[in-house]
């Protein structure tokens, strides 16, 4: 919270390449994995962080400080990921059949990841879930944010966070259980 009070004060005084910085310092890994679990691929994750970082840049000077700065920031990742994702989608689109990935097996083959069997589990169990599930329960779980958080940085209905989170739980611990 005091890291974050200082990046008000330095937004404030308009030294925007100083809050940059100070939110890439404080902000960084967590960003880069938001955006890595949301886009599965360490290449994409990289672009859209860099994009990410524009965006925060360009919308420093129109701030509202309607909420922290860490949630804006999360809210833009967020947003970078589904553009990302949606180009994906109509590339893979237009172009005929679909691209099926196994993401698992992406993230496996990623020597920044390692799994024993029952993170292997579990990982399995959070693919198979719906995306959006998927993606509360990562922003829940993995991030650590709050459901208020997560219903700022997705515009979705808390309740609905809710619901998809215990449901996507739910469906983890039985799958976990299974399998291992």
């Amino acid at each position: 919270m005091q890291q974050e009070n200082h990046i008000i004060k330095q937004l404030k005084a308009k030294q925007y390449d100083m809050v940059v910085k100070a939110i890439s310092e404080l902000y960084h890994e967590m960003l880069y994995w938001h955006i890595r679990k949301l886009v599965k691929r360490h290449q994409d994750a990289d672009d859209v962080l860099q994009n990410t970082y524009i965006r925060i840049f360009k919308g420093l000077k129109s701030f509202g400080y309607r909420s922290s700065i860490k949630t804006w920031c999360f809210r833009i990742a967020y947003n970078e990921s589904m553009r990302l994702l949606q180009k994906q989608q109509k590339f893979e689109y237009t172009n005929g059949e679909p691209e099926l990935t196994d993401h698992l097996s992406t993230l496996t083959a990623d020597p920044y990841f390692d799994l024993d069997s029952v993170s292997h589990a579990f990982h399995e169990s959070l693919i198979k879930l719906p995306e959006k599930q998927q993606r509360i329960f990562q922003m829940k779980y993995f991030e650590e944010l709050t459901f208020d958080e997560i219903a700022e940085i997705t515009k979705w209905n808390k309740n609905s966070i809710k619901t998809g989170f215990y449901a996507a739980k739910e469906k983890i611990i039985i799958h976990v259980k299974a399998t291992v």
